[in-house]
């Protein structure tokens, strides 16, 4: 169903983009709300104590490794859950995108976190700039993945890769 599908283009995987980051930033908070409470939890039990910071915040300031290692996290379980779990993102459902195998079967978790580590934040996809006309951006020839078009039917449809099975 998807092997034959149109690939998409760099302003389409773009507007995604964008619209993932907004709701990674609310990810991002969210999980900022999380590490607050948790060394609230943790300074109330006593296992950590406050005592040389100035606030919840401070603490987490001066240990920022954990807390950016945490954030790295969130933000590769985002994408690994969903391209995973139905081969789309938030904006890749809105601006009708899903990504597949090469021969249309789903991602395996391997291929999703090669492909998280070879899309460079994003950069890989100016290489469909340079290898006009093939539609396949770095982190999609590197993993034998694609980003095909869905058509507004398809876009309808629930549960797209059992569809296609």
């Amino acid at each position: 169903m998807f092997a034959n599908a149109p690939r998409a283009g760099l302003i389409r995987r773009l507007a995604a983009m964008i619209y993932d980051w907004l709701v990674l930033v609310a990810l991002w908070m969210a999980a900022m709300v999380l590490a607050l409470l948790l060394v609230a939890l943790l300074n109330s039990l006593d296992i950590i104590s406050l005592a040389n910071y100035t606030d919840h915040a401070d603490f987490i300031t001066q240990h920022k490794i954990w807390f950016q290692l945490y954030s790295a996290l969130c933000l590769i379980w985002f994408y690994l859950y969903f391209w995973c779990h139905g081969g789309q993102t938030l904006g890749m459902r809105a601006w009708r995108l899903i990504l597949v195998q090469q021969n249309g079967q789903p991602l395996t978790l391997k291929q999703a976190a090669f492909r998280a580590l070879t899309a460079l934040f994003g950069l890989g996809n100016l290489w469909l700039w340079l290898r006009w006309g093939k539609g396949l951006a770095l982190q999609d020839q590197l993993t034998n993945t694609q980003m095909v078009t869905l058509t507004k039917e398809q876009s309808n449809l629930r549960n797209l890769h059992k569809a296609a099975r």
